[in-house]
């Protein structure tokens, strides 16, 4: 990472300051790029975009031994005892905090976080320790005076209290999670007497102490464009509500059925009252900076048979929006009454590049009428088979 483009990312990106200044040290730190093979060098991309998202941040991780000794009466005298197995069960941890501000404890700081406590309320809370606590579970089986092989069960709870190397600070005490891996536990034993066993356990657990923490990342952007995937939900208009489509927003539309669909069931129907504007639109997320989309859809003009007076516009529309519902951009194309025969016919619309920041996109498929018109417009649209896809990079 060259220094020039660690400073360019960070004023994309707002990060903590102890973050910015470790990574402006990482970039001085680093050789120069001019003793780097250009053929073994990372292309960094040009077009990042900022992300927040939620990771676990390991804190310490720990290995602690825990010594289990037991004297167990078995139910009835026994010759030997064949083997022992175990089992290591219900395995809890709870970690041990310490306020700066509460206690007299000598804090020490790991370098791992300089300006962590400084800007963080929450970053007086240290964890300092571990109170591991379990079951140890053993399933005896002993030879008896029949020469008969039984065996017994036992429970054994067990505490351990694990230091941690050096205190972690911690931004939000409820965000610890702590995590086991590796849980080993093995038995040795002495029967002392015919019906007195002596037991010596030892279990061996790793803790692993993590904090979820909310961090800005840069994130890239795809490498090619996602072609023939359809953004749009229920493409067909298949599935409804009455007169409602079931994944698209909807004003004046009725369900067409029956010859006049194109594939599948149904369609919609723009014009339930000829006379008003009627609209289908759906919002989508699954889109990205620089590339290009094609808006395509199949419509059809719709008359009664003894006095048709069509007088519409079909208008097929995209807008785009950030992630604050700030309209970015807007791109359209109208089609007259005249343009819409009466079999289908394709109808599309090419949008983008889309701009940085755009978060969705609205798609729209509207049929306008002119208020006050006379004679009032008595046709109606037929919609099927929409499609939202990426045509190509800018």
């Amino acid at each position: 990472m060259s220094t020039t483009y660690a400073r360019e990312w960070l004023s994309m990106c707002p990060v903590w300051p102890w973050a910015k200044k470790l990574i402006i040290e990482e970039a001085l730190s680093m050789p120069n790029n001019n003793n780097f093979n250009n053929d073994t060098m990372m292309v960094e991309p040009q077009d990042l975009r900022c992300m927040r998202i939620k990771v676990p941040v390991v804190l310490a991780e720990e290995e602690a031994q825990v010594v289990v000794d037991t004297t167990f009466c078995l139910p009835e005298l026994a010759k030997k005892v064949d083997h022992i197995d175990i089992m290591v069960r219900d395995l809890e941890a709870d970690p041990v905090f310490v306020h700066e501000n509460d206690s007299t404890w000598n804090l020490s700081m790991s370098k791992k976080w300089p300006h962590n406590i400084h800007n963080f309320p929450g970053g007086r809370a240290f964890v300092k320790k571990v109170v591991v606590h379990g079951t140890l579970h053993k399933q005896i089986y002993y030879v008896n005076q029949e020469d008969q092989v039984k065996h017994v069960g036992e429970d054994i709870p067990f505490t351990k209290t694990i230091d941690l190397t050096e205190p972690e600070p911690v931004m939000d005490i409820d965000d610890v999670e702590i995590q086991f891996h590796g849980t080993r536990a093995d038995v040795t034993w002495d029967l002392v007497r015919a019906s007195r066993l002596q037991q010596t356990g030892v279990v061996i657990v790793r803790v692993k102490i993590s904090e979820q923490r909310q961090i800005m990342v840069a994130v890239c952007p795809g490498e090619a464009c996602p072609t023939n995937r359809n953004l749009l939900r229920d493409p067909g208009f298949e599935q409804w509500i009455g007169d409602t489509p079931l994944l698209w927003g909807a004003t004046n539309v009725f369900r067409a059925s029956n010859d006049l669909v194109r594939t599948g069931a149904h369609a919609a129907g723009l014009g339930l009252d000829p006379t008003l504007p009627a609209a289908v639109f759906q919002t989508t997320r699954r889109i990205n900076t620089d590339f290009v989309y094609r808006l395509c859809f199949w419509a059809r003009k719709l008359a009664p048979a003894l006095t048709p007076e069509c007088d519409f516009t079909l208008e097929a529309q995209v807008t785009f929006f950030d992630s604050d519902h700030n309209q970015i951009d807007v791109q359209s194309q109208s089609w007259s009454d005249d343009q819409v025969p009466f079999n289908y016919k394709q109808f599309c619309l090419d949008v983008g590049p889309v701009n940085d920041g755009v978060s969705y996109a609205l798609v729209r498929i509207a049929m306008h009428v002119p208020v006050g018109a006379t004679p009032p417009n008595n046709c109606q649209v037929i919609v099927d088979d929409a499609s939202l896809v990426c045509i190509r990079r800018r």
